[in-house]
């Protein structure tokens, strides 16, 4: 059936951007009939005011299915992949374009925006500014009753800003209510205009546990949008680059997890290896956090030496036995925050978090492993480097597609340009996915491992809310 909906999307006109095909109305209506029964995995949904795009993947080719919006909006793509929902409700937020059939309710705009749908070609000022957002408990709070506890959004400590509102009838949790949107920063309207130069600098903020895999992903875009390869050297810079974030990302939160999880000395050793790998980087490139080490068109050129590379190895060799020692951080987190590979795959997760889920039943124990099993895979990546080839563009006519492997996931950016400049931009990072799993992965959860939870998913607000 996958290949069904993916023949039905290619038979719609092509469009300057290679994969990307836009339906007749009736064949989007077509599509969503056929994705019941079809296991095509939806990877992101967003909106230029003109049309709607749906980006799919076949296999490991990614194709793009458009669809014209009328004054009644767009049919839904909610009710047959669940992970749409919130980027239906983001557009309608930044558009005011309707999902019919599908959800409008608010993820960005909590009602204290000066003007309402700022995207849309006539946005309207807002009456007043509310006090602040009211939450309406759904039923199942409404029968347990028992305590209902915030989480966020901006409590002076270093938690992502959001907000959640948690039903503790006993003593697990059994409602979860996200409120998004304290970290949304109009990135779509302020990259437009912008040189690409411009641009990627301000892409490369999106989050800054994922630099490297947003610069590679819109520089990937940008090289497709343009018609020009990318030098050998960008790719090979890239490939090494986003192996170092890897592991610095994996490091930290592995050192997070185990400072709340009360394991000291995995805790010392994750963040001495962490605090190792930023002064390579800052030795190699001049960036710690690895910012703007990707311009188009890149000219780093980095390798790490043998004996910073055997150091990295060896520790990490120590941290994993600290890991699965008895009584160490594995056995301490067993059973909490359970993400299963049927609630991965009903959100579109995918990353280390959904390959956790595939390797066991997905709680924390298993999400750490994963950090550590892709710290071994990134390292020996580093140590038998190849010679990167040039990547030759797809299209060439003003909009292209690229994406990057993230420490979280796949990180997406699709880029118009015209006249030199940013006409139109979307960037789909793994945090939507994640948010809207959350009611599923903190049910049963006790309060006081909310943050230990949270902080082993890795989630971005800035990723969510861009």
């Amino acid at each position: 059936m996958s290949a069904d909906v993916a023949a039905l999307i290619r038979r719609g006109a092509p469009t300057p951007c290679a994969g990307r095909f836009v339906l007749e109305i009736e064949a989007w209506q077509a599509m969503i009939a056929r994705l019941r029964t079809a296991e095509l995995p939806l990877l992101g949904l967003w909106s230029d005011g003109v049309q709607v795009h749906a980006l799919f993947r076949q296999g490991q080719t990614p194709l793009v299915a458009s669809v014209g919006v009328s004054s009644e909006g767009y049919p839904a793509l909610s009710p047959v992949r669940a992970g749409a929902r919130g980027a239906e409700r983001i557009i309608h937020d930044l558009w005011g374009i309707p999902a019919t059939g599908g959800s409008r309710d608010p993820w960005l705009d909590q009602g204290r925006w000066p003007v309402a749908t700022p995207l849309a070609a006539h946005s309207a000022p807002t009456p007043g500014l509310p006090e602040g957002r009211e939450f309406i408990d759904g039923p199942a709070v409404m029968r347990a009753g028992g305590t209902v506890l915030g989480h966020g959004p901006a409590e002076g400590d270093f938690r992502a800003p959001f907000h959640l509102r948690l039903g503790l009838p006993g003593a697990g949790i059994e409602a979860v209510q996200p409120c998004m949107g304290y970290a949304h920063r109009g990135l779509a309207a302020r990259l437009r205009g912008l040189a690409p130069q411009q641009a990627a600098r301000l892409v490369a903020r999106i989050d800054a546990t994922a630099t490297v895999a947003h610069q590679r992903a819109f520089a990937r875009a940008l090289h497709h949008a343009t018609g020009t390869p990318m030098p050998a050297q960008s790719v090979a810079a890239g490939v090494m680059l986003g192996a170092m974030e890897r592991i610095a990302t994996h490091l930290d939160v592995l050192a997070q997890a185990s400072a709340m999880g009360g394991d000291g000395r995995c805790a010392t050793l994750a963040a001495t290896m962490l605090e190792q790998v930023r002064q390579i980087c800052r030795e190699l490139c001049g960036r710690r956090l690895l910012f703007d080490v990707i311009v188009p068109p890149a000219t780093v050129k980095v390798r790490v030496e043998d004996t910073q590379l055997a150091t990295l190895v060896g520790q990490h060799a120590l941290l994993h036995r600290l890991f699965w020692r008895p009584r160490g951080l594995a056995a301490r987190v067993r059973g909490k925050g359970v993400l299963s590979a049927i609630t991965a795959a009903r959100w579109g997760i995918l990353g280390c978090n959904a390959r956790a889920a595939q390797k066991g039943q997905g709680d924390m124990t298993d999400r750490l492993d994963a950090r550590l099993d892709e710290i071994g895979e990134s390292l020996s990546l580093l140590a038998a480097l190849p010679e990167g080839s040039a990547m030759a563009p797809e299209g060439g006519q003003g909009e292209g597609l690229g994406w990057a492997q993230g420490p979280a996931g796949p990180v997406w950016h699709w880029l118009r340009v015209e006249e030199g400049h940013v006409a139109a931009w979307w960037c789909g990072d793994p945090s939507l996915a994640l948010v809207q799993a959350l009611p599923t992965i903190l049910s049963g959860a006790a309060y006081e491992d909310v943050d230990l939870i949270l902080a082993a998913l890795g989630l971005s607000a800035t990723g969510a809310d861009l």
